[in-house]
């Protein structure tokens, strides 16, 4: 008994490393948007901007797959001493989110823009 025990604990850790392995992809386009091993902490936030829409983001050291667009600005900004532009897929164009600069350089990506597989 205590074999069969093991191997669903062997199968369980397994798949936990698949999830750690996932990709982060554009929801339109299904393009890589950036690499879970890119996550910073921390890693979730949810804000409601000055229309009162709420986004739940998720932040990423990098995003390859978004581009960077706009003029940056400091207005309405979620993040003190940072500044934010757009960032869009490279491929499709959809808003993914945000990057943010200031003392360092991060995206913040929009959770329901973005599937995780």
């Amino acid at each position: 008994m205590s074999n069969s025990s093991n191997s669903i604990s062997i199968e369980i850790e397994k798949t936990e490393q698949v999830e750690e392995q996932q990709s982060v992809r554009c929801r339109n386009c299904q393009i890589e948007v950036t690499d879970p091993s890119f996550a910073i902490q921390p890693f979730e936030h949810t804000f409601r901007n000055p229309a009162g829409y709420s986004f739940h983001v998720l932040c990423y050291s990098d995003a390859p797959g978004a581009l960077d667009v706009g003029e940056s600005t400091a207005e309405a900004s979620w993040f003190v001493g940072y500044q934010w532009t757009f960032a869009i897929c490279v491929q499709c164009h959809n808003h993914l989110g945000w990057w943010y600069t200031g003392k360092s350089r991060f995206a913040g990506l929009i959770a329901t823009r973005l599937t995780r597989r």
